[in-house]
């Protein structure tokens, strides 16, 4: 069954409300040699059968590894049918190494060009002007469409911003009910002032980390709406206006789940109870790259 996924609209592109994560399919930042690919490459395409077409994955997921296993996943694929995003690892932010990274990641996937190309976490010892103009010549050259970065807050958003012919994107951060750090210092209402898109991933974090108070309310939503409280707490993130969520899972009774919380809203008491209500954790900003 393909799924009809909403669009949302930043001010330079719309990105599906859903879309695909790939990290730890083939490793985490190793390789690991006793990975099952052949179940990553099946849960990849179960995703992309499913109308999840917004794939994300990292040079720095398995070392590369990830990558091709996507491009295998893929291979059948029309390439205009897939919006292709992947990331330029912090130790490689200087000009040519960005250059020399986007060529390694194209090579890998198999493709002529990525539809989205993020700066995977911020490097103070390399100057961000140097990043972003090694971005836009990328995108002159046609080998990126657009540019996004992870784990930005707005100081380095309006940095970055500043410095690029093309502009920012996305904003790619750890969010959801219980990570909400990028609330609390402005620059989720930043990126929706500016028209940048959010991008979330691990939108439901796990649930047995929950505070007892924090199981109780998604469980009592979940009775009332007739779905999982994981399913609750993915619909509350992509009910944001400028909020879309990466969702990844080999397994496919979990992405029946994710898919799940499309195609219904909760009210807008209930989100205003999750926004004010729901016990927040302490998670901050995520070190490294994930």
């Amino acid at each position: 069954m393909e799924y009809d996924i909403p669009l949302k609209q930043g001010k330079l592109l719309a990105l599906p409300a859903l879309g695909f994560g790939t990290y730890q399919m083939g490793g985490q930042l190793q390789r690991n040699p006793g990975n099952d690919d052949a179940r990553d490459i099946a849960g990849i395409r179960a995703a992309l059968a499913a109308g999840l077409r917004h794939v994300d994955t990292a040079e720095a997921y398995a070392e590369g590894h990830c990558e091709e296993l996507v491009a295998e996943a893929i291979a059948d694929m029309p390439r205009d049918q897939i919006f292709l995003a992947s990331k330029v690892y912090p130790n490689h932010l200087r000009p040519d190494d960005v250059h020399a990274a986007c060529r390694g990641s194209l090579r890998r996937l198999g493709v002529d060009y990525l539809d989205l190309y993020l700066i995977h976490g911020p490097n103070p010892n390399v100057p961000l002007a140097e990043t972003m103009g090694a971005l836009d010549e990328l995108v002159q050259q046609g080998l990126i469409r657009f540019i996004g970065v992870s784990n930005f807050d707005v100081p380095l958003l309006q940095e970055a911003n500043r410095h690029s012919r093309s502009g920012v994107a996305t904003n790619q951060i750890h969010y959801s009910l219980v990570a909400r750090a990028y609330e609390d210092n402005g620059t989720l209402e930043y990126c929706r002032a500016q028209g940048v898109l959010v991008t979330a991933y691990r939108p439901i974090g796990k649930y047995g980390e929950l505070s007892r108070g924090g199981q109780r309310l998604l469980d009592d939503l979940a009775a009332r709406y007739g779905k999982t409280p994981a399913q609750v707490a993915v619909n509350w993130v992509i009910s944001k206006r400028n909020v879309v969520a990466l969702v990844k899972t080999s397994n496919p009774a979990h992405l029946a789940e994710d898919l799940g919380a499309l195609g219904w809203q909760l009210s807008e008491e209930d989100a205003a109870t999750l926004d004010n209500d729901f016990p927040r954790g302490t998670t901050t900003n995520v070190p490294g790259v994930t």
